[in-house]
């Protein structure tokens, strides 16, 4: 959802609608392929159950332990852990990627010329694969590569290069193909690479041919979404909040013990070696008699 939501942001609504499409098909697609083609060694692998509660899929669990399922939560509390999963565990992970991004995108922006971008990544085959070959070993997220998009749409590349890289730059990043390769297996990784790859040209050339066939100039359309929304003071606004919780998500986590006294002063930054008493009682003991 946070890449969706920078994606309509930074780009365009077409773009924001073509992405997750294109995410979808991609999986759907390999899915399909790895179901029709024999399963792998370690999909055949047959998970041992964790627990046999008589009480599994009851909603009274009235015949439960307490230990397989915890208690139920009300509205506040799904809330509240809501809350706090979006404001801090997912800004935690987002905040540094963002702020990377973000520079990139400008660096973009000031030192790059536009003429090389439209030359190079204008349209077009060459262009895809120039942007596939790039992005494959490119370690960037979702959030990451939203920013750089943007920059590299507004210097003249086409909306089906940009979706190129939004598409196969997060989605084969080397923590992702290590995870598929031990996970899943070789076999697997295989198939999930070439679907990544064929569906993201398919759809490259289909959204330069669908912004061609519409008339919609992508680079004059970046970033004008959010502003025929939102009034400018509410984009200012929300601009210094996101600011605002983007340090303070880098600050929890890069400096947690100093963020534990900021906001519980109580904490002390250096606490007192803890002294086993049963330890030192038998010691006593043992050194009396």
């Amino acid at each position: 959802m946070d890449s969706i939501a920078l994606t309509y942001s930074l780009l365009d609504p077409i773009m924001t609608l073509l992405r997750p499409v294109t995410a979808f098909v991609t999986a759907v697609t390999a899915g399909i392929i790895e179901n029709f083609s024999g399963r792998s060694a370690a999909a055949r692998r047959v998970a041992e159950p964790r627990g046999t509660c008589v009480a599994d899929g009851q909603r009274d669990r009235t015949d439960c332990e307490p230990e397989n399922h915890g208690p139920r939560q009300g509205f506040a509390e799904r809330l509240r852990a809501g809350l706090h999963f979006a404001y801090d565990e997912l800004m935690k992970d987002l905040a540094l990627w963002l702020i990377l991004g973000v520079c990139l995108a400008g660096a973009i922006t000031v030192l790059v010329p536009e003429a090389v971008i439209s030359r190079a990544l204008g349209s077009g085959i060459i262009s895809y694969v120039l942007m596939l070959a790039v992005s494959l070993p490119m370690y960037v997220c979702a959030s990451m590569s939203t920013p750089i998009a943007a920059a590299l749409i507004a210097k003249g590349m086409s909306p089906g290069t940009a979706l190129v890289l939004l598409m196969a730059g997060p989605a084969t990043n080397a923590a992702t193909l290590m995870m598929v390769a031990g996970t899943l297996g070789i076999r697997t990784l295989a198939i999930y690479l070439g679907a990544i790859i064929a569906c993201t040209l398919a759809a490259a050339f289909a959204t330069d041919l669908l912004y061609g066939a519409a008339g919609i100039s992508a680079k004059a359309m970046v970033g004008t979404a959010s502003g025929e929304l939102f009034p400018d003071w509410v984009q200012f606004a929300a601009a210094i909040l996101l600011g605002l919780l983007i340090f303070r998500a880098i600050f929890r986590k890069w400096w947690p013990r100093a963020a534990a006294q900021v906001l519980d002063p109580a904490v002390d930054a250096h606490p007192e070696p803890s002294v086993d008493r049963a330890c030192s009682c038998s010691t006593e003991q043992s050194g009396g008699t």
